[in-house]
């Protein structure tokens, strides 16, 4: 209410509106067009990545001068495409047979136009085979709709929102443990299957930790509670694993504290609760969505003016992603076997670099990101980039302009800020980012104050000979060193930030589907309180109904894809 009453006191601020911007489309390398005339119509339709063979725009023009598009997602991209079909829409050709998907009767009555509004994100076209994609209302909290309208619409708004932060809201999602003493230490040895083990001090198999607000269920924990760094498997989920720590009883290379490449640790932050999920790769495949507003594509204004082109709504040239749509939510066809999903990353507003070198060059070095091989926003050289190839594969790396043509190959793609861990090109050493120190220059926001320690989450990769583990960190009071720290005790040589400062931006659960119910697990137990209930029912974030953040999900694998 605080925020709300500061809102309605200040001067709303007045949209900011430029034309004669681009489209989305043009920033798409290697799509592919067809145009067909019948009668008095024209209809073009666009396969935005023909390597992803996903995301379509069919569009329509009428003699008047009308012209209306429509966003269409393919539902078997692997093995089905999309033509035009001269008489009345689609022709999907499959692997051994093809199919015609009437969309229109007459130019007045067209199934696509009957499909749209209604705040339905999804609409089934051509029995299943295509979904025609709607905009939808994403649910934000009552703490964020303040936020974005003070941000948004009110003078001076983010300097209101990080003073209320600052006196208000520090420390206020710490999760603090209990330390006890085992008599007899820890021999026991985690799952075949498991992630390697979490390198902590000496003396750490003689603790236990307590677990506050976590919502996971475990298998094998003690009675007295968590051994540090262990992996502990998550009953009912295959592929799931949890191990709890603390940025104090981690391992450290000792270079680190010599070189002064890490800040130290003050004593909060040191017996802080970290909780770490981990998804084996082997069984589930990782992809994103955007949420239905954010991240935005105009401008930050975080941007120095002179990295701004006020000629152009956005960086790359438009404002919004139009004719495409944001859904918000899971594609229906997927949400049986999704297993978890994580809130991503900054939100436009902070994505984008106003001190440092960053901030001078590309417009200020917006955070990039894709969906289904479709570039939404540049991806910008010297970020840390989580990356999904289109055949599966998982990479987080620094993105530089030699990757730029590796893009008609990816599938997802997010983009935030700069590498908390790297290699060392000279070395090959996994050292701390080279800015994990710099809160100006690498944009870890935190406080106008510098105050960098406050509820943050995080990713890696960890490599085993088996397969690879996705790794999400959920560090309830830590700057970006402890971070660095943590996950560099998870034995990865990269690691990348995601969001922070709320339970709701840092969101991760996992799903279970029986029958037509969902059963979530939420890592923390504060984070039910961003998913809202209908006629008793609990709907799960992403899946039961659109947001307006955006995030990663993951699907189980097929069997057969498993044995292979």
């Amino acid at each position: 209410m605080l925020l709300l009453g500061l809102a309605i006191m200040l001067f709303l601020r007045p949209d900011r509106c430029v034309a004669g911007s681009r489209s989305v489309l043009d920033l798409q390398p290697c799509q592919t067009t067809s145009t067909l005339t019948f009668g008095t119509q024209k209809a073009t339709l666009y396969n935005l990545n023909p390597y992803i063979n996903a995301w379509y725009v069919f569009e329509l023009k009428q003699p008047n001068g009308v012209e209306k598009s429509y966003h269409l997602e393919n539902s078997f991209p692997d093995h089905q495409s999309l033509e035009l079909d001269r008489n009345d829409g689609l022709v999907l050709v499959g692997d051994s047979a093809t199919e015609r998907c009437v969309l229109w009767k007459t130019a007045a009555d067209t199934t696509l136009s009957s499909a749209t509004g209604g705040n339905r994100p999804f609409v089934e076209l051509c029995n299943g085979k295509v979904f025609l994609r709607n905009q939808s209302a994403g649910h934000r909290t009552r703490k964020e709709w303040v936020a974005d309208l003070l941000r948004d619409r009110v003078r001076y708004g983010e300097s209101i929102t990080n003073f209320i932060k600052e006196r208000f809201f520090k420390d206020k999602y710490r999760l603090a443990t209990k330390v006890q003493q085992q008599d007899t230490p820890d021999k026991g040895s985690e799952e075949a299957r498991s992630p390697i083990r979490v390198s902590c001090i000496d003396g750490a198999r003689n603790m236990t930790l307590s677990a506050p607000e976590l919502n996971l269920m475990v298998s094998g924990e003690p009675s007295g509670g968590f051994i540090p760094g262990r992996w502990y498997a998550v009953p009912g989920y295959d592929g799931i694993y949890l191990s709890v720590v603390t940025p104090g009883l981690v391992a450290l290379d000792s270079s680190w504290v010599k070189s002064n490449t890490i800040d130290p640790l003050d004593s909060i932050e040191a017996s802080s609760i970290v909780y770490l999920v981990a998804f084996d790769l082997s069984v589930f495949d990782l992809r994103y969505a955007v949420g239905t507003d954010h991240p935005r594509v105009d401008w930050s204004d975080r941007v120095p003016a002179s990295s701004r082109d006020t000629t152009m709504p956005g960086p790359d040239g438009f404002g919004t992603i139009y004719p495409l749509q944001r859904t918000g939510k899971v594609n229906p066809r997927e949400v049986g076997e999704v297993a978890a999903a994580f809130a991503s990353g900054f939100k436009r507003t902070h994505g984008a670099f106003k001190w440092g070198d960053l901030s001078r060059v590309n417009h200020g070095s917006h955070y990039g990101f894709m969906e289904e091989g479709v570039i939404l926003s540049t991806l910008q050289p010297g970020l840390a980039t989580l990356v999904v190839y289109m055949d599966g594969t998982v990479e987080m790396k620094t993105w530089d302009e030699s990757d730029q043509p590796t893009v008609q190959y990816i599938r997802y793609a997010r983009q935030n800020g700069v590498p908390l861990l790297e290699v060392d090109n000279e070395t090959c050493d996994t050292v701390p980012g080279k800015l994990v120190r710099d809160w100006a220059g690498a944009n870890w926001s935190g406080s106008e104050s510098k105050l960098l320690r406050t509820l943050r989450a995080g990713a890696c990769i960890q490599e085993t000979e088996r397969t690879s583990f996705l790794i999400y960190g959920y560090l309830s009071s830590a700057t970006p060193s402890a971070m660095a720290r943590v996950f560099d005790a998870c034995h990865t040589d990269y690691a990348m930030h995601l969001d922070m400062n709320a339970p709701e931006h840092t969101y991760l659960a996992i799903y279970r589907a029986v029958g037509s119910q969902f059963i979530v697990q939420r890592l923390v137990k504060e984070m039910a309180e961003v998913d809202p209930s209908v006629g008793g029912q609990e709907l799960p974030r992403f899946i039961g109904y659109s947001d307006n953040r955006d995030f990663f999900y993951l699907l189980r694998k097929d069997q057969g894809e498993k044995s292979q």
